[in-house]
C-alpha cells in the first residue's frame, strides 16, 4: 500500500463555474479551488500523434491522492511542475478507489 510520504506533490482539485459577463453578455467558465491536497504522482504515456496536420505530444499520470467521495471526471487538476509552470490536467474516466476507501487512483491527461 501507499506510505504517507509518498504523497510528496501537492495538487489542486477545480470545479467550473458557469459565470455571465455582464460587459459582453456571455456565459463565461471559471475554475474554481474545492481542494488542496498531497497527491503520488506516476507517469502514464506520452505519445506522438499527428492530428490537423501538425504534431503533438500527449502526456497522461495517474495522481494517487486520499480518499474524496466527492471527486468526478468533471473536476481538473491543477498542478505546478518541477519548473514553477502551472499545468491543468483532466480526469479521464472514474477515479479507482484503492483499498477500502483508503486512496484514489486518477488517470488523468494534460490539457493543451
Amino acid at each position: 500500500m501507499i506510505g504517507a510520504g509518498e504523497l510528496d506533490r501537492r495538487i489542486r482539485i477545480q470545479h467550473a463555474v458557469i459565470l455571465n459577463d455582464p460587459d459582453y453578455n456571455e456565459e463565461t467558465p471559471t475554475w474554481i479551488d474545492d481542494a488542496i491536497v498531497w497527491a503520488k504522482m506516476e507517469f502514464h504515456q506520452s505519445t506522438e500523434s499527428e492530428a490537423s496536420a501538425r504534431k503533438y505530444a500527449e502526456m497522461g499520470l495517474f495522481f494517487t491522492i486520499r480518499y474524496r467521495s466527492d471527486l468526478t471526471a468533471k473536476h481538473r487538476l491543477a498542478y505546478k511542475n518541477g519548473l514553477g509552470v502551472e499545468e491543468f490536467y483532466e480526469i479521464v474516466g472514474r477515479p479507482r478507489e484503492l483499498g477500502r476507501k483508503q486512496y484514489l487512483k486518477i488517470q488523468a491527461r494534460l490539457i493543451e
